[in-house]
């Protein structure tokens, strides 16, 4: 995925050397010339609330962590279909029987991730799984069974407006939780564990989704329309949507709006510095331009902000 950012980036990491440097560096400018670490209060209303700047920084840091992931996944198993196209040698065999050995005196380690509360950052926690949504975006994660280690013990359909999974019945046998989705023995291959019809649409090209093993399915979707959903699924419980936050990153803002926001920072600035704010800058370049004007009781004389008043 590109970015028409990515050649200037690249420029400013390599200056600083390391990604500890090129950090350092941009959240120095977020501290040095906007207002994005300044909290919002009853009396100032600019800013975040309390914590939502780090949520924020957080949520982002997890939507590219797992497109990266599901990016991986996918070379992974392209991979794993290439290999089983060729065919392994003498030598080949022998290393995959002494890996096999390392593998039953030392079990793989797996680096499990349980659901945190912010995972449903504006959105909530239910029986099977929990969500969470920007005024853009939505990620889903959807409950697995424990002994679920692998991308191909599932089967994960995504369309504009719904989620379907599946998991293989023989793994279903082996955690003994067959009976938990499926009431009746069955030869099927695939027991479908989750199918839910999302409660508005999304774009189903830019949908994706990872396996956090044993814990979850993590769908992330991109909303159709901008809005802010009360439920993820119909039929689920609503959310108060007058409890959320509201806030959205300034890059998400279209031009004008972005514009908007710079002048309001800028001016807060000022004001800071006991400077004037760019309607006062304005309102002044107008009285300079009347102190001459015809008919005016200071024509001919030097202009003198001191004898006139404006809030």
């Amino acid at each position: 995925m590109e970015s028409k950012h990515d050649e200037l980036l690249l420029q400013i990491l390599k200056d600083e050397l390391n990604i500890t440097n090129f950090l350092n560096t941009f959240f120095g400018f977020m501290c040095r010339c906007t207002d994005f670490y300044v909290e919002s209060t009853q009396d100032q209303k600019l800013g975040f609330p309390a914590g939502v700047a780090e949520d924020l920084v957080l949520k982002i840091y997890r939507k590219w962590k797992s497109r990266f992931e599901a990016d991986n996944l996918s070379r992974s198993e392209a991979q794993a279909q290439t290999s089983e196209l060729l065919e392994p040698t003498e030598v080949v065999e022998v290393e995959v029987e002494t890996s096999s050995n390392q593998i039953d005196d030392e079990p793989i380690k797996t680096y499990k991730t349980p659901v945190q509360p912010s995972d449903s950052y504006n959105g909530a926690v239910r029986e099977n799984y929990t969500w969470s949504q920007t005024i853009s975006d939505v990620d889903a994660l959807v409950n697995i069974p424990s002994n679920i280690e692998s991308a191909k013990d599932l089967r994960v359909d995504i369309t504009a407006q719904k989620i379907r999974i599946a998991v293989k019945t023989e793994r279903l046998r082996e955690n003994n939780s067959l009976d938990k989705y499926s009431d009746d023995a069955t030869d099927s291959e695939w027991i479908v564990t989750f199918d839910e019809e999302l409660s508005f649409k999304t774009q189903r090209e830019e949908s994706m989704w990872c396996i956090i093993p044993g814990y979850y399915v993590h769908v992330h979707l991109e909303k159709a329309t901008e809005r802010w959903w009360e439920a993820l699924t119909k039929g689920e419980p609503h959310i108060d949507l007058t409890k959320i936050d509201c806030s959205r990153p300034i890059e998400d803002l279209g031009a004008n709006e972005q514009m908007k926001v710079q002048e309001l920072m800028w001016n807060h600035q000022q004001k800071l510095l006991g400077k004037p704010t760019s309607d006062q800058c304005n309102l002044e370049r107008v009285l300079k331009k009347a102190w001459n004007a015809e008919g005016s009781p200071f024509k001919g004389t030097e202009y003198d902000p001191s004898v006139l008043q404006y809030n």
